[in-house]
């Protein structure tokens, strides 16, 4: 940053060099990034003694002036629940409403494809009468897909935590006439209970909260175990699992059903997120799966995939290879 150097002793870095901080205090680099990041600009001339002066401050307190300031909402950046234009596309044959302004999915709906990679993993495997599991359903594409698949002889269970989602998923489902999908509007997990939603537009995590005081202003969706519900019904042939992390937590309520049906599961995988949101690591995650008797398939442009059978060290150096926040991988049992 031109004019501005900060001093202080030599600090451990990150592996591109960024100094690695764990005190609660805000630095100066901190402030000059609350501009860069949450501002959109740098700091003018004129603000920079004021507003560095704050130095050594508590880091929740600066953060917070910032992202509660009238120019961070004018940058319009997080979506209220709602504010979108929602349009009806038609892709793979069925209808879905999607949210014109929502990056995630709505606009590669939109644009004429979403995830072809896992697309073509359901044709592959998807026949009438299966009996399928979307977990984090998000607004519907996969659960939609499913239905398309399976037909009327089969059942498509989809859980989705975000009530902005589900309504969407929802209106699809009405749109289509798909009487086989039902959907349990909760997030999955080991346990029974409450999470907090983290939101913008169709993506978004779930986790847990042990502060009471930080429960009474935060956003709650119920969450449930998922071997209660699905032991109930017939076979589950297969599970799509995209839950930002939570994969690990939401398959580990799921044990006795993997045990019993060994369905495939085709799962979004994204080592980094874990840790924060399932307690775990990628690799625990894997080993879970490889405990069941899964063997796993690296999804990728490539319609074989790469087969990395049960080596988790294969599977993370493909998540490390590709260069992205996640892959997605095929599960299947012997």
């Amino acid at each position: 940053m031109e004019g501005v150097r900060v001093f202080g002793r030599k600090r451990k870095t990150l592996p591109d060099g960024i100094p690695m901080r764990t005190d609660e205090r805000a630095s100066r680099e901190d402030i000059y990034y609350c501009f860069r990041l949450i501002l959109g600009r740098n700091p003018d001339p004129e603000e920079i003694p004021g507003h560095f002066a704050r130095a050594g401050a508590d880091l929740t307190a600066i953060v917070s002036t910032y992202v509660n300031s009238l120019e961070f909402a004018r940058r319009k950046l997080l979506a209220a629940p709602g504010d979108d234009t929602y349009v009806q596309a038609e892709i793979e044959g069925f209808r879905l409403m999607v949210g014109a302004n929502d990056e995630d999915v709505g606009k590669p709906v939109l644009a004429g494809g979403y995830e072809a990679h896992v697309t073509r993993v359901f044709r592959e495997r998807l026949r009438p009468g299966m009996r399928v599991v979307d977990v984090g359903a998000n607004i519907g594409y996969f659960s939609m897909l499913a239905a398309s698949l399976v037909e009327e002889s089969g059942h498509v269970l989809a859980f989705e935590p975000n009530p902005e989602n589900g309504r969407l998923l929802e209106c699809s489902r009405r749109l289509n006439g798909y009487e086989q999908v039902q959907l349990y509007q909760t997030a999955a997990s080991d346990r029974d209970g409450l999470l907090v939603l983290n939101a913008t537009h169709s993506n978004g995590t779930t986790s847990r909260i042990d502060d009471a005081q930080a429960l009474l202003t935060a956003r709650t969706v119920p969450c449930l175990q998922l071997d209660p519900i699905l032991l109930r019904g017939g076979k589950v042939d297969f599970i799509k699992i995209d839950v930002e992390g939570a994969e690990y937590l939401a398959l580990s309520g799921a044990r006795e059903l993997l045990a019993r049906d060994r369905p495939a599961i085709v799962s979004e995988f994204s080592p980094s997120t874990m840790p924060g949101i399932s307690g775990v690591d990628g690799p625990t995650y894997l080993r879970f799966l490889a405990e069941l008797g899964y063997r796993y398939t690296v999804l990728g442009d490539d319609p074989a995939g790469l087969d990395c059978g049960r080596d988790v060290g294969r599977v993370m150096n493909a998540y490390a290879g590709a260069g992205g926040d996640h892959i997605d991988f095929l599960a299947v049992c012997d």
